[in-house]
Order: C-alpha cells, then sequence, then structure tokens
C-alpha cells in the first residue's frame, strides 16, 4: 500500500466574486471537493469523472489533473489499491470552511483593525440578523473562558 499525502498548504486567494468553496478554490477543485466530501470515503478518478458526467462532458485527464493538485495543495490524500489510486480528504468540509473563515477574518482584522468589526456586525445584521445573538453568545463564553 501506498499513501501520497502532502501537508496542507495555505489557501493563498480569495475571490470575492465567488461563492461557497470556489471563492478559494477553482470551480472545478470545489466540485470535486464536494464530491469527496458527500462520498465520506475513498473515491477513484473515474467515480468523481462519472458523477460530474451526469452534468458535463469531462476527460478523466482533467479529473486527475485536479485532483493530483488537490493532492499537492495537502486537500486529498491518494493510496495506491490494486491497480488504482483511490483518493481521500484529508479534511472534513466543516474544519476546511472553519479554517478558511478564520484565515480571511484573521487577515481582514490585522489589516483594518476596528473598521473591520464594525462592517462585520453590519453585515451579520443585513444576512441574517440572528447571528448577532449567535455572535453576543460566542462572545461571553469567550469572555468567561477567559476569566476562569
Amino acid at each position: 500500500m501506498i499513501v501520497i499525502s502532502k501537508q496542507q498548504k495555505q489557501i493563498q486567494t480569495f475571490y470575492l466574486n465567488k461563492t461557497g468553496t470556489e471563492r478559494v478554490l477553482g470551480s472545478l477543485e470545489a466540485e470535486i471537493m464536494e464530491i469527496i466530501w458527500q462520498a465520506s470515503g475513498k473515491v477513484t478518478i473515474r467515480e468523481v469523472q462519472e458523477k460530474i458526467l451526469t452534468q458535463r462532458e469531462i476527460s478523466f485527464n482533467t479529473v486527475m489533473t485536479v485532483m493530483n493538485r488537490l493532492v499537492n495543495k495537502g486537500l486529498l490524500e491518494k493510496e495506491k489499491i490494486s491497480n488504482s489510486f483511490h483518493y481521500r480528504a484529508t479534511i472534513s468540509k466543516a474544519d476546511f470552511l472553519g479554517n478558511v473563515s478564520r484565515r480571511v477574518a484573521r487577515g481582514l482584522l490585522e489589516d483594518f483593525g476596528e473598521s473591520t468589526i464594525a462592517h462585520f456586525v453590519e453585515a451579520m445584521a443585513e444576512v441574517n440578523p440572528d447571528y448577532l445573538s449567535r455572535l453576543e453568545s460566542l462572545i461571553r463564553r469567550k469572555k468567561d473562558k477567559n476569566e476562569t
């Protein structure tokens, strides 16, 4: 058994004009990661290609190239079983999104300071006012934890 895994690299780019995981991954990378996260196990290139083929044409080589890029980024790990490679996610979708959110928030706070906080709260109220209550609860818990 050969397992090929790379240490997870930091996401370098955040696209404001995209949505979801496409903000930090290419569109095909994001689509492939979604397929693998939904599979919640090991998949082959062929299985991923077949899933995409239900929506549009795509070559085996294209899927293979992108999946190997995801291995190089540390998001996938591949293992040779018999005559084919099997791929699995090295991080859950929830952890991936948490890591990205934390890095983006930290970068904004480091670059723009207090302005970020004010605009973040304003954006939360616009997107979903319930987020403000959740934020208050998180702040209280964090303060309580720091006081003990």
